[in-house]
């Protein structure tokens, strides 16, 4: 990685990079997040900076675990620096009353990557391909990042257009900062912070828990 991603001190780490774009999902599916305790470490204290060839000190986080609480669900979260020995460095998994979701990927940018999704209802003992609409796939550049970024422009164009507000705004980006910040802050103190108060009451009460691991090419 480059040398500016190494030090804590330029706001450029795991944690307000991959960890953040993950925490944007995670809010958008299961609501908002009340109160959390977390741990930072950097178990890695030194790296190639590969832009200038040059051993450096590294005071970035290279681990960050969380358990949370929501509304909807409780959430654990463990991101872990470097690179998954198979195509699962991204496992996410939602335990529902009736069913369990499985969200995978090659990395934990999940922003960045094609993501998998499986299912499993009732008493089925594997997990199954769940189908998406055609309406995710067609008319979409191909790749994963300019389709991403397409798609996110349609809703914005669309929002404007009807007067909607479907689209991620100012105020979803202030929200994952706040969550940033109350991961910090607990690690830093020790104690479990509230994180944000503004709690969609009510959506998704039926799951039980959510479990994130994923593992990044930080660190």
């Amino acid at each position: 990685m480059s040398a500016y991603l190494l030090d804590r001190a330029n706001g450029a780490t795991m944690l307000t990079i991959p960890v953040g774009h993950t925490l944007a999902g995670l809010r958008d599916v299961l609501g908002e997040i009340a109160e959390l305790s977390a741990v930072l470490a950097t178990q890695g204290t030194s790296a190639l900076a590969v832009d200038t060839g040059e051993t450096l000190p590294v005071s970035a986080p290279d681990q960050v675990r969380s358990a949370a609480s929501s509304p909807a669900a409780p959430p654990s979260i463990h991101y872990r620096g470097g690179t998954a020995r198979d195509d699962d460095g991204l496992f996410w998994e939602i335990n529902g009353t009736e069913g369990d979701i499985r969200v995978s990927g090659p990395t934990g940018h999940t922003q960045m990557v094609q993501l998998s999704l499986k299912g499993a209802r009732g008493d089925e003992k594997a997990f199954r391909p769940l189908e998406i609409s055609a309406s995710y796939r067609s008319g979409w550049p191909a790749d994963v990042e300019p389709g991403n970024v397409a798609r996110v422009y349609a809703r914005m164009a669309r929002d404007l257009r009807e007067g909607t507000r479907t689209a991620p705004s100012f105020d979803d980006a202030v929200a994952v900062h706040r969550v940033i910040a109350a991961i910090e802050r607990a690690a830093e103190s020790g104690s479990r912070t509230r994180g944000e108060i503004l709690a969609r009451r009510g959506r998704l009460r039926s799951i039980r828990r959510a479990v994130l691991r994923q593992s990044s090419s930080f660190g």
